[in-house]
């Protein structure tokens, strides 16, 4: 492959645009660009952490009034679409404690996926579960994991 394609950006529909800039500043993102409508009626703004992943937030204020959605842990895993977020980290129970003291959002318990991967999740402003994970597999392409619920 020729090009070089490297992770740029997400992005999130919010209902409340400040709510969820503190959310995800907890993260690390920084706003560094917005545009907004003359009428209000539509904000895009652009965060980005210091390696330069951005998340792109659209805030209509027609959604200022809607229902938070129920989503189900992970963001309605079994529906087709983009599911959810993810950061690696390196201490992973140290992590969830801090968030938890943080208050930032509600926060599951620690688990270890099927893919072998010890995850935790924690909810944004507007319902989606952003999950924080410790990968310590040791992944080699030439040698795939091969998992399946026979070997459980």
């Amino acid at each position: 492959m020729a090009t070089d394609y490297r992770p740029h950006h997400i992005a999130f529909t919010v209902r409340d645009l400040e709510a969820s800039k503190s959310f995800y500043g907890y993260f690390g993102f920084r706003l560094v660009a917005e545009w907004s409508a003359q009428d209000t009626s539509l904000t895009i703004s652009h965060l980005r952490r210091d390696n330069g992943f951005v998340l792109e937030f659209f805030h209509y204020a027609a959604n200022a009034e809607q229902q938070q959605p129920t989503f189900t842990v992970g963001n309605n895993l079994p529906e087709i679409g983009v599911k959810h977020l993810g950061f690696s980290v390196e201490n992973l129970a140290a992590t969830r404690e801090e968030i938890l003291a943080a208050g930032i959002g509600e926060v599951t318990e620690i688990t270890r996926g099927r893919t072998l991967v010890d995850y935790f999740f924690v909810r944004d402003p507007d319902g989606m579960y952003v999950e924080v994970v410790n990968d310590a597999r040791d992944l080699d392409e030439l040698r795939p994991l091969l998992l399946s619920d026979a070997t459980d």
